[in-house]
């Protein structure tokens, strides 16, 4: 079965190191990585920072980064394509043995935030086993199986996933209201103070596990832009 895992890795341990380093307000959005070897891979990622001049030339400087081209400028975020060819000769190899696909990767001052998707949840484990005894620190931050369904996932029971994907979908969240709660506890066949109570329990573990919790990649200090992106 399919396995999805999510980890940090410390800057100094995956590229850009000395550009998020001099740069560290400076963030990275990857769009899509294609390995090149063992220890080069182009990718593509957004960039954003305080200052263009100030990371462009963070980039150009950066031992990490080859081949470095801008494809789109909006101003307040830039589009690059760029090689990695060093800091990745421990990764690398794991990912291409053990038949990992990158999902995601998000960079900042504070660290990468990697999402990977093996075929079985045992690639994981060894490639996660592989990367440490490489010195490659990896922190753990969820592992689930792709057909994981999605109320357990985000700590939700099944009445509160029933409730709130109702609610959602009937459009008891827009403004104004496209349904009361009199009609949404009829259908469930609750009371109206259960329904409330029933929302608002799923409403903060929905919160908990993907905003608020300190183990959350989401406190990872992902930025909104990038979220609204990926919608």
């Amino acid at each position: 079965m399919s396995t999805v895992g999510e980890f940090r890795v410390p800057v100094e341990e995956f590229a850009l190191e000395r550009t998020l380093t001099t740069v560290p307000r400076a963030e990275f959005d990857v769009e899509r990585v294609v390995p090149r070897g063992s220890d080069r891979v182009m990718a593509v990622l957004w960039a954003h920072g305080p200052d263009y001049d100030e990371l462009q030339g963070a980039l150009a400087d950066d031992p990490t980064v080859a081949d470095l081209q801008g494809l789109v400028d909006l101003d307040v975020e830039w589009l690059y394509r760029m090689e990695w060819t060093s800091g990745l000769d421990a990764l690398v190899p794991a990912l291409i043995d053990h038949s990992a696909t990158l999902m995601h990767a998000y960079g900042s001052g504070e660290g990468w935030y990697l999402r990977l998707l093996v075929p079985e949840h045992a690639e994981f484990t060894a490639l996660a086993d592989r990367c440490t005894e490489r010195g490659v620190t990896l922190t753990v931050e969820r592992v689930y199986d792709l057909d994981e369904r999605l109320e357990s996932r985000y700590g939700l029971s099944e009445s509160q996933y029933e409730a709130l994907a109702l609610a959602h979908e009937r459009g008891y969240f827009e403004s104004p209201r496209e349904v009361s709660a009199t009609e949404l506890a009829a259908d469930l066949g609750i009371s109206q103070q259960a329904l409330s109570e029933r929302l608002r329990r799923a409403s903060r573990n929905l919160l908990d596990e993907t905003l608020a919790a300190d183990n959350s990649p989401i406190a990872f200090s992902y930025p909104d832009r990038w979220r609204a992106r990926s919608r």
